[in-house]
């Protein structure tokens, strides 16, 4: 098992959002690419009245800034993380908002019926997931007929190979960020078709950046490639 998708190393990584404030403050910092990142991703999402979101590892909920007011009428969104100190952030922020609940969720066990949802989205966490293909069949599951699932995350390459060089200049024998990504732009497309009973999942690739992340779109009904700006985010 990769040391990424180990549970225990997931929950101390991300007990708070630390790590992850810190990840978003660096891109903030060095990026060149004004069309920002997940201004990106909501024009990739399509939303329509009276639809049920849910979104998986929503961190911070950082991503749902100044866009929930945008959602079209009769949308109700699940915000859900499985660390209870990212979940109070996102009470912070998001609690008094009529068409949101806020809840506790681990992937592999999604709390709600069959065919609940017309979106599940899952960014930048499937490599973080001890059971991949348990999980997927749960997105499958929770899905409703013709629901649409989204997923980003980062390909092997990126910075990775930048931030580890630049660290062996200070410890030689190190060897982080050469770990490959359990799920990742370059196998994506071979996970999702043949884990087990989701083959209704096709792949439709996105490329936001080609030094910084790589990020793949994963839906049940977007089949298209498609190639978005090319700077860092």
């Amino acid at each position: 098992m990769a040391i990424m998708n180990v549970t225990k190393n997931v929950k101390n990584q991300f007990s708070n959002d630390k790590n992850l404030a810190m990840r978003i403050n660096f891109y903030k910092k060095y990026t060149t690419n004004k069309y920002k990142f997940a201004d990106w991703l909501f024009d990739k999402y399509v939303f329509k009245k009276n639809m049920k979101i849910l979104e998986l590892g929503c961190g911070n909920g950082s991503h749902w800034e100044g866009k929930i007011e945008t959602l079209p009428d009769g949308c109700s969104l699940v915000l859900s993380d499985f660390s209870e100190g990212m979940l109070d952030l996102v009470r912070e922020k998001f609690s008094a908002n009529e068409n949101v609940s806020i809840k506790k969720i681990d992937i592999q066990e999604i709390p709600f019926e069959d065919e609940t949802f017309d979106i599940v989205i899952a960014n930048h966490m499937l490599f973080h997931v001890p059971d991949l293909n348990k999980a997927l069949l749960e997105v499958k599951r929770v899905l409703k007929d013709n629901g649409v699932f989204y997923s980003a995350t980062d390909g092997n390459g990126g910075m990775r190979p930048f931030l580890h060089n630049a660290i062996v200049r200070f410890e030689p024998t190190s060897t982080a960020f050469t770990e490959q990504l359990p799920f990742n732009l370059q196998n994506g497309c071979e996970i999702l078709p043949v884990t087990s009973e989701v083959s209704r999942v096709s792949l439709s690739i996105g490329q936001f950046s080609k030094s910084f992340s790589l990020i793949s779109i994963l839906s049940t009904n977007l089949g298209s490639s498609e190639v978005a700006p090319d700077e860092a985010q």
